[in-house]
């Protein structure tokens, strides 16, 4: 009898070990011997299997098993503690600070122990802060409308006037955005978002353009996965003028299919609607595909797809786009990282262009454009949190009306960006 008691404290000793230092394996083995003793505790079983379900992101499975045996000893603070944590990795952060909280109010608890719960309600206040993001680089083009060089307007005869030739332009570029998402309950939040982009041109200001959107819904988030679906409103000013204004719906679901590989889907409904009269108002359906592979800490990849439909009131403005986009960020010896991106888009307009509804070109517009950006920067190198990044950009664009819209743009700057 005693020798089975002591083969018993032997076995739930292997386990216990098992479980502190989460040897999935060694865990199930242990358990499946543990739970055929007749003096087997109900409580380390139950851990065990917590445990387990903890190990492979089974996190439902776990917070319900922790709750169970809380609810049958409310006194198990080590359990608390652990419920707490897998609230945290499913992103459950309002019901998970209520239980690192409650842990807290404990006064005999080892100082490691109040360490940890700091660290983990720290993380929490960070993960629901305001997250800001800003980047400004300095702006210099010979052709702010992005139009071509040719003189003449096809085959019609007609002559450009100067304001449809290329213009010179300095200035400014900049991106601001503002988030942060409000834990109403378990895995639900309120979903705040605000986009502000622009170009400034201090010796050209006809083609000042600035857009902002805000976007404001709900997200559901687990620790694989998060849901949003934001309604939005989006105001355009170019020239300093309100130009046009949009509403419209969003919807995202990022996703892991393991630690190395996520997914990422955008669906929009974007209705658009100017200012003054406009025959390219209209509304715009598009839907967006990234996958990004992380071979390792150093490493990112990513392929993307899109295709995006635009109805006009005037069926020559509306189009169609399809894109694909390869991108490739990297970290090297020295503190230097790369980023690198890759785009091509083909566009095709709905009907035959009418140039400013008058002259017919007999031509339904198709485009050509090619995008490629690449930055590189020293990690450690920042004044204030701002870094500066070296900033290369080209973008080429095909057209069969080549005389209207074909053109090359390049920029080499520097780009400053913050975030917190």
């Amino acid at each position: 009898m005693q020798a089975a008691l002591a083969n018993n404290a032997n076995l739930e000793e292997q386990l216990k070990q098992a479980i502190y230092q989460q040897e999935f394996e060694a865990i199930q083995a242990f358990l499946k011997d543990y739970q055929q003793q007749k003096n087997a505790d109900p409580m380390v079983i139950a851990y065990a299997k917590a445990k387990s379900a903890f190990i492979q992101q089974d996190y439902q499975t776990a917070i319900s098993i922790y709750r169970q045996m809380i609810s049958q000893k409310p006194e198990l603070n080590s359990i608390r503690m652990e419920l707490a944590i897998v609230l945290f990795a499913d992103k459950q952060d309002h019901v998970a600070k209520l239980q690192f909280e409650k842990v807290k109010s404990i006064t005999d608890l080892p100082e490691i122990a109040y360490q940890k719960i700091d660290a983990y309600l720290e993380a929490i206040n960070q993960r629901n802060d305001w997250q800001f993001y800003l980047n400004l680089s300095y702006l210099k083009t010979n052709n702010v409308a992005n139009v071509s060089r040719q003189p003449q307007i096809e085959n019609t005869g007609f002559i450009k006037n100067e304001t449809m030739l290329p213009q010179k332009a300095n200035g400014f570029t900049f991106n601001v955005d503002l988030a942060k998402d409000f834990n109403l309950f378990t895995s639900h939040y309120l979903s705040f978002r605000n986009e502000t982009t622009g170009k400034i041109y201090w010796d050209n200001h006809r083609f000042d353009d600035v857009s902002n959107r805000v976007l404001l819904g709900y997200a559901y988030k687990k620790s694989d996965k998060t849901l949003r679906i934001q309604p939005f409103y989006d105001k355009r000013w170019f020239g300093n003028k309100s130009f046009h204004w949009s509403n419209g719906l969003q919807l995202s679901y990022d996703f892991s299919l393991s630690n190395q590989w996520k997914h990422q889907t955008v669906l929009l409904f974007e209705k658009r609607s100017f200012f003054d009269e406009n025959l390219q108002a209209g509304n715009i359906k598009t839907f967006s595909n990234t996958l990004l592979w992380l071979p390792n800490p150093k490493q990112l990849f990513y392929v993307g797809g899109a295709i995006s439909k635009e109805n006009a009131r005037e069926k020559q403005y509306g189009s169609t786009s399809k894109n694909i986009r390869l991108g490739w960020l990297q970290e090297y010896q020295c503190g230097i990282s790369s980023q690198l991106s890759i785009a091509f888009t083909r566009r095709t307009f709905h009907d035959e262009a009418i140039l400013a509804s008058i002259i017919p070109l007999n031509k339904i517009r198709r485009d050509k454009i090619y995008n490629v950006n690449a930055k590189l920067w020293k990690r450690d190198w920042h004044l204030l949190g701002v870094t500066p990044k070296l900033s290369v950009v080209w973008k080429k664009q095909q057209s069969n009306l080549a005389s209207l819209y074909a053109y090359t743009d390049k920029q080499i700057t520097l780009l400053f960006e913050k975030s917190f």
